[in-house]
């Protein structure tokens, strides 16, 4: 029989070897669904995902307890192994939570970390933060990172994901300096204009300007990411990843395509959205409302523009569907498992066990 190019890959490096075996292992079938399940929050953060936009928090949120129960069910019986619970604030709706449990024991709830969660959750919690304390404050309206802090700093179960913008690129030395010192892990995301703006970079109109709540000011205060700071960003993170490596979870290879200027997804020309994103295309990902509907044209995150998409959700699916792309040689194949590890070890817990 002859030898396929990644069994070679394999056989001629067994420490290679045994880290595929062991995605293989721990993630044999990998369906990832989401849904937003409240539109309740206690915060309002300038370009908050969910209420920056009409797409997300315009629904019905009066669903009842048994109906969320089998509809939870219903969506075991479709295949759905990682479901990704999101909302306005997940925190708010313990009991929906409670209820998803019973179904899954594995998934994600992205959180701002200032609510309390039951500890006997399975599920992992992506803590989202704004900043160092002043920006925190700033961008939420409240220090939510020192309240998330004191809530989660001991749960295993808890990873920041410090969402960068143009207004707190600057911090990221300083908020990694916090999460060691704290012992609590932290990773990267990028800030994602969403459809309510169109084009969110230095050519914004003034209209749009003042609308979405009044998030962003004028020209020069506003959170969408210009290309000369995709350098900057890219070369603070492999920084800290030096400096910190038993808090920062990043993966290098990601860190290069993720700031490429030229991003990352393929537009239909006459929509505008993303016809190559693994999560727009996979035929089981579907993004539920809070009542419950859903819509082929919502994403993960269903305001996000996919011009400007760097969102970490959205970005390492797509290297993660990329596995053919990256058979040619060895080395990129440690790329692409690299990037598979690094999303089993924000999203899996007990990944390092």
């Amino acid at each position: 029989m002859r030898q396929s190019r990644l069994d070679r890959y394999l056989l001629e490096n067994p420490a290679l070897a045994h880290r595929y075996e062991k995605i293989k292992t721990k993630v044999p079938r990998l369906v990832i669904s989401g849904y937003d399940i409240t539109n309740r929050c206690n915060l309002r953060c300038k370009g908050c995902y969910f209420f920056d936009g009409d797409r997300s928090s315009q629904f019905s949120d009066d669903r009842t307890l048994q109906e969320f129960d089998a509809f939870f069910a219903s969506e075991v019986e479709r295949g759905i192994t990682m479901p990704h619970f999101a909302g306005a604030e997940p925190a708010k709706v313990p009991e929906r939570l409670a209820l998803a449990a019973k179904h899954w024991d594995r998934g994600i709830i992205y959180t701002n970390g200032t609510l309390p969660l039951d500890p006997n959750l399975p599920f992992m919690l992506h803590i989202s933060l704004w900043g160092a304390e002043k920006t925190d404050a700033q961008l939420r309206g409240k220090h939510a990172f020192k309240k998330a802090l004191d809530n989660f700093a001991n749960d295993e179960r808890a990873i920041f994901i410090y969402t960068i913008n143009r207004q707190n690129i600057s911090e990221m030395r300083e908020v990694a300096e916090v999460c060691a010192q704290r012992r609590v892990q932290l990773s990267f995301n990028h800030y994602s204009p969403t459809r309510w703006y169109g084009f969110s970079g230095a050519d914004l109109q003034g209209d749009v300007l003042s609308r979405g709540k009044g998030r962003f000011s004028s020209h020069d205060d506003q959170l969408a990411l210009r290309e000369e700071d995709l350098q900057t960003i890219r070369d603070t993170i492999l920084e800290l990843l030096e400096k910190y490596p038993a808090t920062i979870i990043y993966s290098r290879y990601y860190n290069e395509r993720i700031n490429n200027p030229q991003g990352m997804f393929r537009l239909d020309p006459e929509t505008g959205i993303a016809n190559n994103c693994v999560i727009l295309n996979a035929p089981h990902h579907r993004e539920y409302r809070t009542d419950l509907t859903w819509d082929d044209a919502d994403c993960c995150i269903p305001n996000t523009d996919c011009a400007t998409c760097r969102h970490y959700v959205a970005n390492y699916s797509k290297i993660m569907g990329e596995f053919h792309h990256h058979l040619d040689n060895a080395d990129d194949f440690e790329k692409w498992l690299e990037v598979y590890e690094t999303w089993c070890r924000l999203n899996i817990r007990n990944w390092n066990d």
